[in-house]
């Protein structure tokens, strides 16, 4: 077995640039089964949620670690099993060889590690074991209020821009009975289709799923799937953004993002439901006012092409979810 490091990713080759996000490259090179641990990672904001994201193929289970606030530069908690990657059945799960070794005040809330009770993390370790080529991490750290509103541009080119993404209605998957449990697949399935990587809605719900929760919705999973269904390579990542200056910047570069959000009844004018605990829908662009284009694949076949108010979308996204996007690069984009 192979020892190696996981190191943060230098500044000129970070695919994902923001404070919130820390990407981590394994050196030297996996070129078969190995084991490698991260140093600690500090000098990044506090925080009281993580998500572990991962590019790769292979057999490998995943695990954080936090670094809790407190005396005397706080306490370490034990490792977290966050994820198994297992290339042979196209997948990954969120847990499937080895107990959530979970305790207060942390908690594992599907693809979310929580820090509860008022406390926060400052820093956290990852460690790898396992056979294949992985290609590299990212982990999303922030505090859930972590927002900010803007009602102004603050990416030229955005604003005005609609890009082509094909529409996907999820209640028209392959296999009907899973249609009210795969807006995120769907979503995947219209953002890769635009970057040249058609595949039916079914086959990408069979790659996102997570046999342990029996979702389809994990995030990790999905974003995990996307990078490996990327034609021509690529990159994926679970991000927080605190605000729309990310969506302006992925719009702006011409690439879609899948968001995560949720609702009341009243909160979102024209959404295709009254109200929903949590929805992935696809930004494809911006109106010339600065509301957002989305297709929404709760909609009606043909209609899924909506336009939500800035203010609205912002609530639904930011202060009832996590500002919780998936972004998808491929490479030479």
């Amino acid at each position: 077995m192979e020892d190696f490091a996981w190191v943060p990713a230098d500044p000129r080759r970070r695919r994902f640039p923001s404070p919130l996000l820390t990407e981590l490259l394994p050196a030297p090179s996996i070129t078969g089964a190995g084991a490698g641990e991260s140093p600690l990672i500090t000098g990044i904001p506090p925080f009281d949620r993580s998500v572990l994201s991962w590019n790769g193929d292979g057999r490998w289970l995943l695990e954080m670690r936090l670094r809790l606030a407190g005396p005397s530069g706080g306490s370490l908690t034990p490792y977290y099993v966050l994820g198994v990657l297992d290339g042979a059945l196209g997948r990954s799960a969120s847990s499937t060889e080895a107990p959530r070794a979970i305790s207060p005040p942390v908690a594992l809330l599907v693809d979310t590690l929580v820090v509860k009770n008022g406390a926060v993390a400052t820093g956290f370790q990852v460690r790898a074991t396992g056979a294949g080529n992985l290609r590299g991490l990212a982990v999303a750290h922030y505090r859930r209020e972590d927002r900010r509103y803007t009602e102004g541009p603050a990416v030229p080119g955005a604003w005005g821009t609609a890009l082509p993404v094909p529409e996907r209605a999820q209640r028209n998957v392959e296999e009907p009975e899973i249609g009210g449990e795969v807006c995120s697949p769907t979503s995947l399935g219209m953002v890769l289709e635009y970057h040249g990587s058609p595949y039916r809605t079914l086959d990408v719900a069979r790659a996102v799923y997570d046999p342990e929760t029996r979702l389809y919705g994990n995030w990790p999973c999905n974003t995990g799937a996307a990078a490996r269904l990327l034609k021509g390579g690529g990159w994926s990542a679970v991000v927080k953004m605190t605000g729309f200056d990310g969506l302006e910047r992925e719009i702006a570069a011409r690439r879609p993002v899948v968001l995560s959000h949720r609702w009341e009844r009243g909160d979102l004018r024209g959404a295709p439901v009254s109200r929903s605990n949590g929805h992935l829908i696809v930004v494809t662009g911006f109106t010339k006012d600065g509301d957002l284009l989305v297709n929404d694949p709760a909609a009606r076949p043909g209609e899924t092409r909506r336009v939500y108010l800035r203010r609205e979308l912002f609530r639904t996204w930011q202060e009832r979810g996590e500002g919780i996007a998936y972004l998808l690069h491929p490479l030479g984009r």
